[in-house]
């Protein structure tokens, strides 16, 4: 039996583990993990306060949940899995269920928090919702199972119907149409999802001028991940998309017409992709910690200062 203190406290989820300084990658994400932490502890320690849930009053009216936003970031709301769809060895998009009428109320480049229980432990993970943001009744997001994660040891257990905690929007990325001349995107593996939703505000909007090209590295053309919506996006006259295949031979095997480069994403690649260097351009860059930082040191390198880059 868990006690704080005297306390008997065996009703609450694990108390947040405080990440490792390592686990920070220094770029100045918004949240960080250990603003996530601070959260994180500050809510276990409301909901100590609180007392069991049997014992607690009902003070909230029918019609205030109806009229109230379906997402907070400053507490975890429940929410269903509807389905589960595998779009590689490792990754699925977990589609979850919300009230028919409502949709999750987040704003371009916006993302959520998934809370996960490892034994004792309470992890976080940040994700992109890769639905469209006016979804109504439900929203997907994009998740890559690793190997040792520790988030991925929950995930693993995830079944239709289970019900995982969720608190937002967060994220400091603005977007305002027509601000930029052209966007290029600089994107690894699941890195892809906030790009899907800036590419999508662009393309439907037909008063948009401004220009999209998404260099997406992947390990091989097999494991392009969300490869259908992408196809559709380029009928657009305004987006283009590179496929960079850092462990596929040049085998051929890609669509007559689409773009394949068949090697590392490196910095020869980025500087002829986001060439030349101009004020009214802005690269977006998501991946994992080591492809955020070179690309990043890439862009440096080429003249981009920090006011052209953003590192979601």
């Amino acid at each position: 039996m868990d006690h704080y203190g005297d306390e008997d406290i065996s009703w609450l989820p694990g108390k947040p583990t405080e990440p490792l300084p390592g686990d920070c990658c220094g770029s100045g994400c918004t949240p960080c993990v250990f603003d996530i932490y601070e959260d994180e502890l500050r809510l276990w320690e409301e909901e100590r306060k609180k007392g069991p849930p049997h014992l607690r009053k009902e003070d909230e009216s029918a019609s205030d949940k109806d009229t109230k936003p379906v997402l907070s970031s400053a507490q975890y709301t429940s929410f269903t899995i509807d389905s589960i769809t595998r779009v590689s060895s490792d990754t699925a998009i977990f589609r979850f269920k919300l009230p028919s009428n409502k949709s999750l109320g987040l704003s371009v480049g916006q993302h959520i928090i998934l809370k996960g229980q490892v034994g004792t432990e309470s992890i976080t993970r940040q994700y992109t919702p890769i639905s469209p943001l006016n979804a109504k009744g439900y929203f997907d997001v994009l998740i890559k199972i690793y190997k040792d994660g520790k988030m991925s040891s929950y995930v693993k257990t995830w079944k239709v119907d289970d019900h995982i905690e969720v608190r937002g929007p967060f994220g400091q990325f603005t977007y305002r149409p027509n601000k930029y001349r052209r966007i290029v995107m600089l994107a690894a593996g699941t890195g892809v999802a906030p790009m899907l939703q800036v590419i999508r505000e662009i393309v439907l909007n037909e008063e948009e001028e401004t220009f999209v090209h998404l260099v997406y590295c992947c390990r091989t053309y097999q494991e392009i991940l969300m490869k259908s919506t992408l196809d559709d996006f380029t009928d657009y006259w305004n987006f283009t998309v590179l496929y960079v295949l850092s462990q596929e031979m040049n085998t051929k095997s890609h669509r007559y017409g689409e773009q394949v480069h068949y090697g590392r994403m490196d910095e020869t690649l980025v500087v002829k992709e986001t060439s030349p260097v101009k004020d009214d351009t802005m690269i977006l860059i998501c991946g994992t910690k080591s492809f955020d930082k070179d690309m990043i040191k890439y862009l440096t390198k080429s003249g981009y200062s920090s006011k052209n880059y953003f590192k979601f």
